[in-house]
Formats: structure tokens, sequence, C-alpha cells
């Protein structure tokens, strides 16, 4: 059992419920899924199961002895007797507390409990959805979850794995290119995107693209997918994570390859990136 003391800025995570787009529930789970299965692993957990994805200023208290491990960004963290590192699992001995305050350099730390966050499963997930509003496991000051039992024994890593730092995401043509203008794609590769502030668990939003000749209005509603990047009416490109919403009428112009998706989910606002076909 665990006891949430201090929630900030934390949800529980899985990798999603799968085949209800039809219903307009978006997939959610993980925003950077390889740290989040990494996390599963070294706890020996399944790697579906649920854990926290934090951006700091969370903290709870062991009620019986459990495996922690932290992946993703990098995150000061300790237990009452010793820090946490890294990709590292400790052993929280029960009555003691486990803190994760600021991130370094990232936007998600993934925290995995041996045997896995339990609590009731909605649509087959325990995803916290911050667009649809549907949070099967819900965080707040003295709650307190239970935990499951691990599958296999916890692992170290000999070296730290980081979110891989990324300067240019791939992308997949979209199916709207057709209606952008012939040297878009060139115009978009040379541009350096910043990360805005208001960027997600919906959507990393970039700004500084030239897009003045973008396809104005907004198209039939059509069906979204993770890594889908569209282009709104202010000129920006959004590239939808976790949390999408399942339909869209603006253009899509293209898709994010899923790993670097993983790596988009990581960055902070304000900091650049570029896009290549």
């Amino acid at each position: 059992m665990l006891r949430i003391d201090r929630v900030g800025l934390t949800t529980v995570q899985d990798l999603g419920r799968r085949g209800w787009a039809h219903l307009g529930v978006s997939p959610s789970g993980a925003a950077d899924r390889g740290s989040a299965r990494l996390a599963n692993r070294l706890v020996g957990n399944d790697m579906s199961a649920a854990l926290f994805e934090t951006s700091g200023g969370f903290a709870f208290t062991a009620m019986s002895d459990v495996v922690v491990v932290m992946t993703g960004s990098e995150c000061a963290a300790t237990t009452a007797t010793q820090p946490i590192g890294m990709c590292r699992p400790v052993v929280a001995r029960r009555g003691e507390q486990v803190r994760m305050d600021h991130l370094i350099g990232g936007m998600r730390t993934y925290v995995a409990i041996g045997g896995g966050v339990q609590g009731e499963a909605l649509l087959g997930s325990r995803s916290h959805d911050t667009l649809g509003g549907i949070v099967p496991v819900a965080l707040h000051e003295g709650v307190q979850l239970g935990t499951g039992r691990a599958q296999t024994s916890a692992t170290s890593l000999d070296v730290v794995v980081a979110p891989r730092r990324i300067e240019r995401a791939r992308l997949t043509p979209g199916p709207h290119e057709h209606l952008f203008a012939a040297d878009l794609r060139s115009r978009v590769t040379r541009s350096r995107l910043l990360v805005s502030t208001t960027s997600s668990r919906v959507g990393v939003r970039l700004i500084g693209a030239s897009l003045d000749d973008a396809v104005t209005g907004e198209l039939e509603s059509f069906p979204l997918v993770r890594g889908a990047v569209q282009v709104t009416p202010a000129n920006e490109l959004v590239v939808m994570l976790a949390d999408h919403p399942t339909t869209g009428g603006y253009p899509v112009i293209g898709v994010v390859v899923p790993e670097d998706v993983d790596a988009l989910s990581q960055l902070v606002g304000g900091e650049t990136v570029s896009l290549a076909w």
C-alpha cells in the first residue's frame, strides 16, 4: 500500500485504452511510452502495469516495503534514508516517505512500483485522460493505493537511460500534404521551431514555421492518431500526444514516427526542435 502525501503534477498512467476512438475516447496512457516500459521492466512488472507520470512535486509514504524506480527525465528524489538514482530500483521501507521534487532538463519522470499501481480500470485502462476527464485512479492527499505483485525481480542498469535529446523529429507524409504549397516541406525543414509553454499531454505546440499560405478554414472532421501534426489557423504546428482528440478539423501535414513522439513529449517550453521528412 501507498499513501499519497502530495500530488503535484502527477497522474496514474499505463499504456492506454485502445479501441474506443469510435466513441470519442482518447487512447491516453504514458506520454513517453519508452520510459514507462523501461520503468516497469526494471521493477519486474508487466510492461502495461500502471505507474506514476510526474512533472514534479510528488510524494508518497510506503505503507509496506515497496520497490521504487524512476525513468524518463532526471528528477531530484529521495526516500527518508537515501537518494533515488535514475534507472536504479531502491526499496522504500514501511513508513518511509518518497519525494520527487523538481525535474532537471525534461518534462516527465516515470515512477514505477513493484507490482504496479492498483485500482479500478475504466475501459480497460487505469490511465488518467486529461482531455476527456477520465480518472480511474484519482490522486489526492491522503488517498491510499494498493500495489500488486511483481512478475520478476527488480534489476538495475549499468548506465542511466535518459530520454533521447531530440534535435530533429522524423515525419512521414500526412493525409493533407497535397493541400499545401509545393515548397512547404522545405520551408518547414529549414525552420527552427520553438516549443510553446502551452504544450500539454494533449499535444506539443511548435511555433516558428513559415506557414502563411497554409490551408484556411476547417476541413471535414477526420480521425487523428498519436504523432499527427496539425496546422492551426494561428500557423502553429501541433504534434498530438497521448490525450489527443480522436477527430480534428485542421489539416494534418505529417505524422511523427513513434519513438520521436516519445522524445518530443520530454521537451520543455522554450526549447527548439526541427522536423524532417
